[in-house]
């Protein structure tokens, strides 16, 4: 068994958090207020997606988190040496992940629409994914001196 860095680790359990707030609600929709003394009759007025649903940054984000968790489990398995570029990998994917995240809630969000929890999870993860890339780096260039 190899033993894991603690930029490994802490890339790790970014990626965990990444790929859990991709299925939490990332856009809230309202639907238009009832006039006073009307009521919805037990309708949900509202409604929230996940990433899944409402853009095309799913594919990359699911790619960004199996690649933070990947050199953790690389150096489990005694692997880690066979790619040592997986950690600066990880460093680039939540670097972009994060911009990428950020120009999604600034730029390119559903206009009306809410900004739901989903979304700040997966920005705070995009960027313990990028600090964990960075210390392994850091961790790997130590080691070799």
């Amino acid at each position: 068994m190899g033993r894991l860095s603690q930029g490994q680790m802490i890339a790790a359990v970014g990626g965990i958090a990444l790929l859990v707030a991709m299925w939490l609600p990332w856009i809230g929709i309202s639907a238009p207020s009832l006039p006073s003394g009307v009521a919805p009759g037990g309708v949900d007025t509202s409604t929230s997606e996940n990433i899944w649903k409402g853009s095309s940054l799913d594919i990359y984000l699911l790619i960004t988190g199996v690649v933070a968790i990947l050199p953790a489990l690389m150096a489990l398995t005694d692997s880690a040496e066979e790619f040592s570029f997986v950690s600066a990998a990880t460093l680039l994917l939540g670097t972009v992940a994060m911009i990428l995240v950020v120009a999604f809630l600034t730029v390119d969000f559903p206009d009306g629409a809410d900004r739901k929890i989903g979304a700040f999870v997966a920005l705070g993860a995009a960027i313990v994914i990028a600090v964990g890339g960075f210390r392994a780096m850091q961790e790997e260039v130590a080691a070799e001196i």
